[in-house]
């Protein structure tokens, strides 16, 4: 069978059955732009390691051949469990171009402190009070609506979540069993939400798609030259300053809605330069003792 005619007959039916919306968008796109063109042709037993060694050596950058060689993986190792093909070269060695680790830019907390203040009495305020103090991922953030709030308790519930695909909005489920989770918030953060709250409930973001949010959020922190960084990056500044901050990796993992500790670990622990010295410390004191 031809990879193309299991594309379209086979493989993206079931994704359409399957995936969100968001990742079937980038599964087609990969499939477009990256495989189709080079492997489409082939019949899928033909598909070698020395192929698609040769084939991710012509990819553009390192991003664009790590997400074409996963879903290519995907893509072959269904077709052979369902018995469409009988060798599984995914499970030879690939050499893939190495990944540039990602360093997002972070808030301090006393940029975050800035922040905060600086969006007192805006439309934004009641977003970014739960956006930034929370771990929420940015579609948790966008989905969440007045009705989600404890104001009594203290507390917020991730039950949704709202993402922006081809030019339209789609609710989402959470990613994992542990996003949909109750977060407790911080009490001044309590205090302020109680004065927002409006009586006709709604969401946070008011009326406001998620471009439209992003926009006016970055804009506003521009004109009143606010700390800025983008609103997929208020979560891992939280994370990572809460980390610094002494809290227990297992407690932030919970709160962020990771299914493994590893990925909290991964991703938010840096310890500073401080936090290094306090570690080299204990090593000389055991040292020289």
């Amino acid at each position: 069978m031809l990879l193309s005619d299991y594309w379209t007959d086979r493989y993206l039916p079931y994704c359409e059955r399957t995936l969100r919306e968001c990742t079937l968008v980038g599964y087609e796109s990969a499939w477009r732009l990256h495989i189709e063109p080079t492997l489409g042709h082939m019949d899928m037993a033909a598909i070698t390691v020395e192929t698609v060694d040769s084939w991710i050596s012509g990819l553009s950058s390192s991003g664009a051949a790590r997400k074409a060689w996963a879903l290519l993986r995907g893509m072959l190792r269904k077709a052979v469990r369902w018995g469409l093909v009988d060798a599984d070269v995914t499970r030879r060695e690939i050499r893939l171009p190495q990944k540039r680790r990602y360093e997002p830019r972070l808030l301090s907390i006393s940029e975050t402190r800035t922040l905060l203040r600086g969006v007192y009495g805006s439309d934004l305020e009641a977003w970014l009070l739960c956006a930034a103090t929370c771990g929420l991922r940015t579609e948790e953030g966008y989905g969440l609506e007045w009705a989600d709030l404890d104001l009594r308790a203290g507390t917020l519930r991730v039950n949704r979540g709202v993402q922006w695909v081809g030019g339209h909005e789609t609710i989402v489920e959470p990613k994992t069993e542990l996003s949909r989770r109750t977060l407790p918030l911080p009490r001044f953060a309590v205090r302020r939400l109680r004065e927002l709250r409006p009586r006709t409930g709604g969401r946070l973001i008011g009326d406001l798609t998620p471009p439209q949010l992003a926009r006016a959020y970055r804009s506003y922190c521009l004109r009143h030259d606010l700390p800025y960084v983008p609103p997929r990056n208020l979560r891992h500044s939280w994370a990572t300053n809460a980390l610094s901050a002494g809290a227990d990796i297992a407690v932030v993992s919970r709160m962020l809605g990771h299914s493994d500790i590893q990925t909290t670990a991964r991703y938010y622990l840096k310890p500073d330069i401080t936090a290094l010295r306090d570690a080299q410390r204990l090593y000389e004191r055991a040292l020289t003792a």
